[in-house]
């Protein structure tokens, strides 16, 4: 498993914020991680590295056929390739998988992580009470840096729910219409950056 740690990731509502900016903000939230490609994409194929790894077991356990772990690592691989291209600004290639293949997996993967994000958030309340989430996600980020008592506890709740923000903007991206989903905005964004929109990349160059 990944343990993603990104600026996106930094921001849990504390007690004492204003309730009319918590309102619009909940109102007017989009995923978390939706501009973290790169994090998107390690995700991604982690995903597909866990069913390459894993899924030939459960199918010796008679727990999984053999064509649905060919189906779920073809999906898998299909967005895991999707995103490492999305990360580079490039167009991936228009196989692999469907768009609702995608969808259904990335829903089914996002379930999964969301119930252990849920469980290994039970674990801290059940330690050190529902207090304990008064902690901004800065806060509970440097608690891990220090090497904090309460790194065991805290470290499985991050890592799911940065993993789990990731999986969620996917599905979000996926989920666009065909006129404003990653792919057609990457797209406008290699033609601008060839008519020389992007000023700042070559001064940098």
């Amino acid at each position: 498993m990944v343990a993603i740690s990104t600026s996106l990731d930094r921001h849990v509502w504390c007690a004492g914020e204003d309730a009319t900016e918590r309102t619009n903000f909940l109102m007017n939230s989009r995923p978390r991680f939706i501009y973290a490609y790169a994090e998107m994409a390690q995700v991604a194929d982690d995903v597909r590295k866990n069913r390459a790894a894993g899924d030939p077991a459960l199918v010796d356990a008679g727990k999984l056929s053999a064509g649905d772990a060919g189906t779920r690592l073809r999906i898998s691989t299909a967005i895991a390739v999707d995103w490492a291209h999305y990360a580079r600004t490039e167009l991936p290639p228009i196989k692999g998988a469907t768009n609702e293949e995608k969808v259904a997996d990335l829903t089914a993967v996002l379930a999964g992580a969301t119930k252990r994000r849920d469980h290994a958030r039970q674990a801290i309340v059940n330690e050190y009470g529902e207090r304990f989430f008064v902690r901004s996600m800065t806060e509970l980020w440097a608690l891990v840096d220090m090497h904090d008592t309460t790194t065991a506890r805290v470290l499985p709740y991050l890592h799911w729910e940065s993993y789990a923000a990731a999986l969620e903007a996917m599905l979000w991206w996926q989920q666009r219409a065909p006129y404003c989903n990653r792919r057609a905005i990457t797209f406008a964004n290699i033609q601008l950056r060839q008519m020389g929109y992007f000023p700042h990349e070559r001064q940098v160059a």
